[in-house]
């Protein structure tokens, strides 16, 4: 048993580090000595007070990377020292911590300093939101919302058999990030220009996917316009509580509508090692993505900084 320091929610908009034991790692758990662990949007929420599952005080987290330090009984395919990217297995925010096998992927070998650029779960994410829809060689693709995830997917989508990627958000340095990353023209929906592209696109009859990343009323109404008849829209983010959608187009022109989540997939630990394999070709850049590190000490200048989205930010990263 070891004692080591973990990242805990205490209350509302209030963090702190506290010591905790980590047993040894039961049968097909890996122990992993976290480099860095990434902040989710869900994780801002949780610090506000929402979303919450558990009463106060909870340990939180669900993207690290780091590596293994020791390998439970009728674990194979890992060894000591290896670099791994975590999935979903359990609060992640410690120095030390114990998690299913299934729910950990090699990393290529990389730099110390690297770590940070290499949190995973989110591309995972990105994968299996893929995998949940059919995507056609020469499908016309549309991305609303270029924030973190929505940059992963123009990412991902790009290195696709997929036609044209159009991108729309409403900060011109995201849609910047979005065209750097293979987009083939991006938009301001907000601006006469952007307006003017939405009604040609709608006219030329849509596109056959659109993934909504914006998570905001405006955005969700933007991928029914945009969407063609018999089109998809992957409903990749997180929409939290009441929306208005006028349902008639759904049904007169056969719109597919996909919740995205990975909580729709199953067999979401199967996605590991497609993520593995994606990562090790150079799919995800994180560089761009990942805005802000702090040492976990700070865990609560980090989540007010995520909280209040201060400016430049994208992706928050802690580093033990």
């Amino acid at each position: 048993m070891k004692t080591v320091d973990a990242c805990y929610i205490v209350s509302e908009r209030q963090a702190e580090v506290r010591r905790v034991e980590i047993d040894e790692p039961k049968r097909g758990e890996l122990q992993i000595k976290v480099k860095a662990c990434g902040i989710c949007a869900w994780d801002s929420y949780l610090f506000q007070g929402r979303d919450t599952s558990e009463p106060f005080p909870f340990r939180f987290g669900h993207e690290a990377v780091g590596v293994v330090t020791e390998i439970g009984e009728g674990v194979s395919g890992f060894s000591v020292g290896d670099q791994v990217f975590c999935i979903e297995g359990g609060p992640e925010l410690a120095q030390i911590i114990n998690i299913p096998a299934d729910r950990a992927g090699h990393l290529p070998e990389i730099a110390e300093e690297e770590f940070p650029y290499y949190i995973c779960e989110p591309a995972a994410c990105v994968v299996s939101g893929i995998n949940c829809i059919k995507v056609h060689p020469g499908d016309d693709v549309a991305v609303i919302g270029c924030g973190y995830m929505g940059l992963l997917n123009v990412q991902a989508f790009r290195r696709s058999l997929i036609g044209r990627l159009i991108c729309f958000d409403l900060d011109e340095d995201k849609l910047k990030l979005a065209k750097k990353y293979g987009a083939d023209a991006c938009y301001r929906s907000d601006t006469e220009e952007g307006k003017a592209a939405i009604r040609s696109f709608i006219e030329e009859g849509g596109f056959d996917i659109v993934v909504e990343c914006s998570g905001s009323q405006p955005g969700l109404s933007l991928a029914c316009d945009l969407v063609k008849t018999c089109g998809t829209i992957s409903n990749f983010a997180w929409h939290r509580g009441e929306r208005t959608i006028n349902c008639t187009p759904w049904h007169l022109r056969g719109i597919e509508i996909v919740n995205t989540s990975d909580a729709r997939d199953p067999h979401f630990p199967l996605q590991v090692k497609k993520t593995e394999n994606l990562v090790k070709a150079g799919v995800f850049d994180q560089h761009d993505l990942v805005t802000h590190i702090m040492d976990y000490h700070d865990i609560q200048k980090m989540l007010m900084t995520a909280y209040h989205h201060a400016e430049g930010y994208i992706k928050g990263v802690i580093t033990f």
